[in-house]
């Protein structure tokens, strides 16, 4: 014997249409105590659900189907709720996990059924209440739990923090307006005002690299003698250290012969040119003679600068050519005005070329290595003033400069490196020693004020909460400017009139990490 269900499925779908014909009917030729439906009205829209407003059976339930029975927790007919009833679900059709929608229904997977799904060639939205409550959108997807849009619910998605800027926010739903209140949550709108005083970051001190040498030989040999030590101060091209070495003498030597030849060559050139001006001698041999002069006189130069390169002076190389000496000794000369902070240079050593036999350094500045986070980057630029104190020189301050600005993010910390120098009066700061430093950006920016408690951090991001209504707040990055320990500055983020959660607003930092507890919002 055959199944009679389809028979009876068929007999139900007919009485059903049936009744819609009827009601349909009926609403047709309303009756005199009934309201007639205005132009106006029919084109108001549901803005929740993108319904005509006197069509929107999920806000009227006076819409809904006779005998129907209707899921209020998750705002759909019951029959087509799969979350309390996944049995329901056809277990041919493939089900799209991530909208929850049938493969053949889901346009965000397919925009191909768009079209189809928004009813008609206009594009005009509607409902037959057989999709998810929301999901007829045609750009959008509800969260029915939350009552927000699923790409803005932070309690589901507190993942999509991490792709705000400054401005943008992700929306926190609570059970109820007293939850709020229950729970001690405060609101106030943030203070307007001028900068407060510059961006507090801690500092390292360093040596001015661009002050800082390393003494080393220019030609291999043997260290004869150390005239200087560490810590000593020493003047530009004072004698440091004297090696011996065999090239030294070489182009002592060659550039003693190169004199030589060049005096010579001069004789013979000098004579030449006055015995062709008498006749005597022939244009050819003069010339000879002049083409051999200035050879002469390039070698002479050539093994003058040979020794200019191995780090002799120019009186240096004046003298050996006064003196007639091809010694052997190599004074290392120090470059500039300093302090020698590192010795190597050890009496009888045998050296090469680069290897280190002092460090040199310019005390009278130093470096101070920054780390900025990356949201209070944009208010700073190169140029502004910096004011630095530090714990071991208690009560004194050093004013400076930004200098340098990193064009890019330390991957792990999400900070910015920074440079600032400042003089170093008295010699009293030392490399490695750590301090506070206050940058006062030199563009006058005006930000909103909130107390410090008001702003949060997650994975690193500052973010502030605002009130929306009673039981919605919107978690919100923002960008920071100064801070004074009690209250912090708002750049850009949040409007004057907004209101800003300043009290209790841990529970509402809960709410949003809660999800991460795997408290959040299930979809089956």
């Amino acid at each position: 014997m055959k199944s009679r269900k389809p028979i009876i499925a068929l007999a139900v779908t007919v009485v059903a249409v049936a009744i819609v014909l009827v009601l349909v009917k009926g609403r047709e030729s309303p009756s005199p105590g009934e309201a007639t439906v205005t132009a106006a009205q029919a084109e108001e829209q549901c803005a929740k659900h993108l319904l005509p407003a006197v069509e929107c059976f999920f806000c009227d339930p006076a819409l809904r189907e006779p005998g129907r029975l209707w899921c209020n927790e998750h705002d759909r007919y019951e029959d087509r709720c799969f979350i309390c009833h996944p049995e329901l679900r056809d277990a041919d059709r493939l089900w799209c996990e991530e909208h929850s929608l049938y493969e053949d229904e889901c346009f965000f997977c397919h925009p191909e059924l768009r079209e189809v799904q928004t009813g008609s060639e206009e594009g005009e939205a509607s409902c037959s209440g057989e999709c998810e409550a929301g999901t007829c959108l045609p750009n959008e997807l509800l969260c029915v739990e939350h009552d927000v849009w699923e790409s803005e619910c932070g309690i589901c998605h507190p993942e999509l923090i991490a792709n705000l800027e400054p401005g943008q926010g992700l929306k926190i739903r609570l059970a109820s307006p007293e939850s709020a209140v229950k729970a001690g949550v405060e609101t106030s709108v943030a203070a307007a005002g001028s900068s407060l005083g510059g961006l507090v970051v801690l500092s390292r001190v360093s040596y001015d690299q661009n002050r800082l040498a390393r003494i080393t030989p220019l030609a291999a040999g043997v260290v004869q003698r150390v005239l200087t030590d560490v810590g000593d101060s020493v003047s530009k091209d004072q004698v440091l250290v004297e090696i011996d070495s065999p090239e030294i003498a070489r182009a002592k030597s060659d550039y003693l012969s190169a004199l030589a030849d060049e005096a010579l060559k001069e004789l013979v050139f000098k004579r030449e040119k006055g015995l062709v001006e008498k006749g005597i001698s022939s244009q050819q041999e003069y010339e000879e003679a002049s083409a051999e002069y200035q050879m002469a006189m390039n070698t002479t130069k050539t093994t003058r600068q040979q020794l200019l390169n191995y780090g002799l002076t120019d009186e240096q190389v004046r003298k050996v050519a006064e003196t007639s000496s091809s010694s052997s000794r190599l004074p290392i000369l120090s470059p500039f005005s300093g302090t020698l902070i590192e010795r190597d240079a050890v009496l009888g050593e045998v050296v090469k070329v680069g290897d280190m036999l002092f460090t040199l350094a310019d005390l009278s500045s130093m470096w101070l290595e920054l780390s900025i986070p990356e949201d209070k980057v944009s208010s700073l630029e190169v140029g502004d003033s910096v004011e630095a104190t530090f714990d071991a020189l208690p009560g004194a301050s050093v004013n400076g400069r930004l200098i340098w600005l990193a064009s890019s993010i330390d991957e792990q910390s999400r900070m910015i490196k920074a440079r600032a120098v400042i003089p170093n009066r008295g010699f009293s700061l030392r490399h490695g020693m750590f301090g506070q430093v206050r940058i006062l950006p030199k563009r006058n920016l005006k930000g909103l004020h909130v107390p410090v408690h008001a702003l949060h951090r997650v994975d690193g991001i500052p973010l502030v909460f605002v009130k929306m209504e009673g039981d919605l707040y919107e978690i919100r990055r923002v960008g920071l400017g100064g801070n004074t320990g009690e209250t912090v500055e708002i750049l850009e983020g949040i409007l004057p009139q907004e209101e800003v959660v300043i009290a209790h607003s841990f529970t509402m930092k809960s709410e949003f990490l809660k999800s991460r507890l795997g408290a959040g919002c299930v979809h089956e």
